[in-house]
């Protein structure tokens, strides 16, 4: 049985897939739809059993929706979600033919109930033959046995002397064929761009070329996923007969139907597979074919047709650059950026080496700008969303200038927190008030406000009049005359819960501070 979910809100979906006792629903696939565009696509290339679906979403409702499929004749058993309590939802909702209409905050214990019911009515509508559920499971076994073979393949995890061996023992036949690869990157940069689940995108891309290859001598053997954001294509030639037109047009048709359909920029590279048992070198040399063009889009680049560019780095602008930086000009010193990249992907080939230049360049810039402030970049830029961000900076020119205009923005707005020294200080006096009772150096304190050591420390003296380590001995001594005057607590328990184990300097530091030993204080001011 096969399930969508159709929700505008991601959180919602997530909780459905996260809560929901899918064993005991037999739900197999799960395809996920943001918008009523998205779910209709998914309709008519997957074969869907029962939907959930929302009712009040931007744009078309979820009865606008079903209203759709109802019209389109596709058979499937309906649930509804909602959090409006409305009768006239629920009239419509009957109306359309629901098994249920279910009310905001999920109760997953009912709907995972009333989603076996919808199963129970949909196989009872279906009415299935025994042969044909066992015909069906065989068929889709052996579609995870091809797929899992293909992937360990393309990692490089059989020799050459292996493949045939474990392809026979797996019991896939033809691997004397001709076979084509197609390597899907799905890019950042189209704005309007929809977000889809990985899974649909696969989907997608499986059911588009198979139909794109299907009155051809070619046919779509399997799609594997074996690094985030990507999908590999393989497909099988049937005939003896090569018509090497028939599946570049495939691939072509391919690549400008996802562009438009999907809202979404694709970079696809292929190559025909002569030798399966090298299927993993083709495709470490279409990755690096990759690396190597990041500026194409939307169109197919064939391995044996590519020349490799002789391209250099060569930024005139890194003064220029600096000098914005230094004025604290964000939004010019960003167009400038943008513009330099845009040129390079006007009049060249936009490569990996190229882009790692690139974020050096700004690296150095926004550190170096930094290290004058005496803010120490690495701990500010240490978060796991500026790791994700470098790493983008190589995708192409669009996580370039992300990479590049969130390093300086973060940098930039710091700086001027730390202008505040107020805001310095008081960061620093909430830990202080937090932890007195710990051993506190000023090296955590730097790192937990980016800044150089010394230059934190005149800061806050500049700003309390006071040095931290006094700060930090008035605390203590604040909060021994607390417990002192207000509860029974041994002296010397009071000493460790301040922060001092040794008793005898304890009574000293107190005297220095009060006038008074902490059990000549106690006696003076029991409350």
């Amino acid at each position: 049985m096969n399930l969508l979910l159709l929700d505008d809100e991601e959180y919602m979906i997530e909780s459905i897939k996260k809560n929901l006792d899918w064993k005991k629903c037999c739900i197999e696939e799960i395809y996920t739809a943001f918008s009523v565009k998205q779910a209709q696509k998914i309709m008519e290339m997957a074969e869907i059993d029962v939907i959930i679906s929302d009712i009040v979403m931007p744009g078309e409702s979820g009865f606008d929706f079903i209203g759709w499929v109802r019209e389109n004749g596709y058979e499937v058993s309906v649930i509804f979600l909602t959090s409006y309590a409305e009768f006239d939802f629920a009239k419509k909702a009957i109306e359309l033919d629901s098994v249920d209409y279910l009310l905001k905050p999920v109760d997953f214990q009912k709907l995972t109930e009333t989603l076996c019911e919808a199963i129970r009515k949909r196989e009872k509508a279906r009415k299935y033959e025994n042969y044909r559920k066992d015909s069906s499971h065989w068929k889709r076994n052996q579609s995870i046995i091809r797929r899992e073979f293909w992937r360990e393949a393309l990692m490089g995890e059989f020799s050459r002397e292996e493949f045939d061996l474990v392809a026979a023992r797996r019991n896939l036949e033809d691997m004397d064929k001709n076979f084509y690869l197609l390597y899907v990157c799905f890019c950042a940069g189209m704005e309007n761009k929809e977000v889809w689940d990985k899974w649909t995108l696969y989907f997608v891309v499986e059911n588009v070329l198979s139909e794109l290859l299907g009155n051809s001598s070619f046919s779509v053997e399997t799609v594997v996923s074996i690094e985030k954001g990507s999908c590999t294509v393989i497909c099988r030639e049937l005939g003896e007969v090569r018509e090497e037109l028939e599946w570049k047009r495939a691939f072509e048709q391919f690549a400008c139907w996802f562009s438009e359909k999907m809202g979404m920029d694709i970079w696809c590279g292929a190559a025909a597979v002569e030798d399966c048992s090298e299927i993993a070198q083709i495709l470490c040399q279409i990755q690096k074919m990759r690396e190597n063009s990041l500026s194409v889009r939307n169109k197919v680049l064939y391995l044996q047709d590519f020349i490799q560019p002789e391209n250099t780095y060569r930024n005139p602008n890194m003064e220029l650059w600096k000098a914005l930086m230094e004025e604290g000009k964000e939004e010019t010193l960003n167009a400038a950026m943008k513009e330099y990249l845009e040129t390079i992907e006007r009049n060249e080939m936009v490569t990996r080496k190229i882009l790692e230049a690139f974020r050096v360049d700004v690296t150095q810039i926004v550190y170096s700008w930094l290290a004058k402030k005496e803010i120490k970049a690495h701990l500010l830029f240490s978060g796991q969303e500026n790791k994700k961000n470098s790493q983008n900076a190589l995708s192409g020119i669009h996580g370039a200038l992300k990479y590049a205009s969130d390093l300086i923005h973060e940098a930039i707005q710091y700086e001027k927190y730390v202008y505040k020294t107020a805001s310095v200080t008081e960061k620093i006096c909430q830990y202080i008030d937090s932890h007195y009772r710990e051993e506190i150096k000023r090296e955590t304190l730097a790192e937990m406000v980016y800044l150089n050591t010394d230059y934190m420390s005149r800061i806050f003296k500049e700003e309390l009049g006071i040095s931290i380590s006094s700060y930090i001995l008035q605390k203590r001594v604040e909060e021994a005359k607390k417990l002192l005057s207000q509860s029974d607590l041994p002296i010397n328990t009071v000493s460790i819960y301040v922060g001092y184990s040794n008793f005898s300097y304890f009574t000293k530091m107190f005297k220095e501070n009060t006038g008074y030993s902490p059990l000549e204080y106690r006696r003076n001011f029991r409350r």
